[in-house]
């Protein structure tokens, strides 16, 4: 028999097992995100950091580059202490509206010349002149009655020398009654006893007036040199009253009374402005009116404050300069302090200021006296030292440090600062003449 191919058994193939459900299209996308994000999320916390590391090192090196470098430099530090103050002058002189003896001395005067503010003016020169019409009439008043009293003068003068004749007359008959009563008693041998007695009686009363009218001449003539002296007197008075008037005349012409400039006062009118005194205003006797400086001696009139002023020390030296001109500087000097404190105002008891004059040395004929003016005085200087500007320095846990430039980068030093004014510093011991300091303030 012929073999027959034996077929391998058939066996049942195991079930597969059944997919898992799909899930739901809105999950499957969300599972994607959040892969999406938590990839995401690590490089771009990584790429953060990265920026971030590169941003600090170029927001640093921007710092570094717009930041003021200042070098170190080895010279001298003045430490000054500014004050302000005032120009003013030292010489002056004060002109004011004349005072007048007229009887209207009282009424104001009305000014017709005056020189302009900022001239300069010789002693002498006519600086104002105020209108001398009213005055000159009273002259003329006084004038009239001074030869008034001249005239009477003269005319008691002539009545006295006829009084004085007719006293002589007088006594001249007195004695020529003496005389020819003693003639009339020669005869008395020849008369009777009656006329004899009679002739006795006549000469003794001859005699008697006689002697009166000689005792009574001094007496007369010095009632007529009182008289006359009453009428000279009388005619002085009024001598004088016309040469006041003179003299009131004379001064309504004002001249300088030194040399200097002309600075011309302030003056409120009707309409109750404050204006510079000029032609047309009306003065008072002792008014205000300019007054004359000598430039030459200007001085800033300022005050210190007491906790300051032991530092000042008459004789130094300062800078002064002006608010009205900028960039003009002047040298100066410290001419007197003061030795009493006072207080500004009644608000500020407590605040005591001391006053201070700094004379200008070199002044020109630019300044004018009331100008602001501030002065800066030399307290201390200090030579051959390292010197750093203040603002480059920084202060911490009360120690002093400095950023020192090191190519692109700053280094952090600590110093140790000596004495320091209102710009710079000295620095004793943390940093070398030459060496750079970053300054960001």
């Amino acid at each position: 028999m012929s073999a027959q191919p034996i077929s391998p058994p058939v066996l049942p193939l195991p079930e597969r097992p059944a997919p898992p459900a799909a899930p739901p299209p809105d999950r499957r996308l969300g599972a994607a995100l959040l892969a999406v994000l938590v990839i995401v999320s690590g490089g771009g916390f990584w790429l953060h950091r990265v920026i971030a590391r590169n941003s600090a090192a170029e927001q640093r090196a921007q710092v570094v580059r717009a930041a003021r470098r200042v070098p170190v430099q080895r010279g001298s530090l003045e430490v000054r202490i500014r004050l302000q103050g005032t120009l003013r002058a030292r010489v002056f002189a004060t002109v004011v509206a004349p005072l007048l003896t007229t009887p209207e001395r009282d009424r104001a005067m009305s000014l017709i010349r005056i020189k302009d503010s900022g001239t300069r003016v010789h002693k002498g020169e006519i600086v104002a002149e105020f209108d001398p019409q009213a005055a000159r009439d009273h002259l003329d008043d006084t004038r009239d009655g001074l030869n008034e009293r001249s005239s009477l003068l003269a005319k008691r003068s002539a009545l006295l020398d006829i009084e004085l004749a007719g006293i002589l007359k007088s006594i001249d008959a007195s004695r020529g009654k003496v005389e020819k009563a003693r003639w009339d008693l020669k005869s008395i041998p020849v008369r009777s006893a009656i006329q004899s007695e009679l002739f006795k009686l006549n000469l003794e009363q001859a005699e008697a007036e006689y002697q009166a009218a000689l005792a009574s001449l001094p007496l007369q003539l010095e009632s007529q040199a009182a008289f006359e002296s009453m009428y000279e007197i009388t005619e002085h008075i009024e001598k004088l009253h016309v040469a006041r008037h003179e003299k009131d005349i004379r001064r309504l012409t004002i001249h300088a009374p030194v040399d200097g400039m002309v600075v011309l006062g302030y003056k409120h009118r009707h309409d109750g402005v404050q204006a510079t005194v000029g032609t047309g205003d009306q003065f008072y006797s002792g008014s205000p009116l300019l007054r004359v400086v000598d430039t030459s001696t200007l001085e800033v009139d300022g005050a210190i404050n007491q906790s300051e002023a032991e530092q000042f020390r008459v004789g130094q030296p300062a800078r002064i300069r002006l608010d009205g001109y900028s960039g003009a500087e002047y040298q100066g000097r410290v001419r007197s302090i003061g030795v009493l404190a006072t207080a500004p105002g009644r608000s500020a008891f407590y605040n005591r200021t001391i006053p201070i004059q700094v004379e200008l040395l070199n002044p020109d004929d630019r300044l004018l006296p009331d100008l602001t003016a501030s002065a800066e005085v030399l307290i201390d200087k200090v030579d051959d030292v390292l010197l750093a500007p203040s603002d480059a320095i920084s202060e911490e846990s009360g120690h002093s440090y400095v950023y020192v430039l090191k190519g692109q980068e700053t280094e952090r030093r600590p110093v140790t600062t000596g004495r320091m004014s209102a710009t710079h510093t000295v620095i004793e011991e943390g940093v070398n003449a030459g060496e750079v300091l970053v300054v960001s303030k």
